[in-house]
């Protein structure tokens, strides 16, 4: 089980510069924790990433999609990212709270970020595609699987790197765990960024 807390109402730049377009998700908690596990010779990459992600949406609106920062700017290209992660269709599973239908989601990389959150940096949102046996509800958990072959590093913390849209409204969440280092600096977060903790690893 994920330990979620709460983050959206600390974010009140944010909130300011959205409350025209849709009212902020005070109570919404989104959270998700990354691990890393070596994989065999026949897998897409040296390491498959598992995502385990809780979301719990208050006012109660079923979740749309959310999204995965990846990038703090211009570092990383499209042929960058997608060189370096893996992921495959449907790129992840879901339950909805007192549901046992099973809800499916692809991953789609987001150059441009999520303008309808004020984010224009690039990430990967998840969406649920055609597959799934409903729709998300308001209260949710899943697993979301990448894989690269690039080594695992510690994800710095507290930050936002996690964001949904959930009706008409949205919410933003803490990463925890690893991922992948990737050369060109993505997941910059607060005090330390993945270009400091890869001085550590050398191809």
């Amino acid at each position: 089980m994920v330990a979620c807390k709460r983050h959206a109402s600390k974010f009140v730049l944010v909130v300011v510069l959205l409350v025209a377009a849709t009212a902020a998700a005070d109570e919404a908690v989104l959270c998700g924790t990354i691990m890393a596990f070596p994989d065999g010779p026949d897998a897409p990459g040296d390491w498959r990433y598992e995502m385990r992600l809780s979301w719990d949406n208050e006012p109660a609106s079923a979740l749309t999609h959310f999204n995965v920062k990846l990038d703090d700017g211009d570092n990383c290209t499209y042929e960058d990212i997608r060189s370096y992660l893996i992921w495959e269709s449907p790129a992840g599973e879901a339950r909805s709270a007192g549901s046992s239908a099973r809800l499916y989601f692809d991953a789609v990389l987001e150059m441009d970020g999520d303008p309808g959150l004020q984010i224009d940096v690039p990430l990967l949102r998840f969406v649920p595609n055609d597959m799934s046996e409903s729709r998300p509800g308001p209260q949710g958990v899943g697993v979301f699987v990448f894989w690269s072959d690039l080594p695992p590093w510690p994800v710095d913390a507290p930050n936002l790197l996690l964001s949904e849209r959930f009706g008409r409204h949205y919410g933003f969440g803490e990463l925890e765990g690893v991922f992948p280092a990737l050369p060109c600096d993505p997941i910059t977060t607060q005090e330390l960024s993945w270009g400091s903790m890869k001085a550590g690893y050398s191809r």
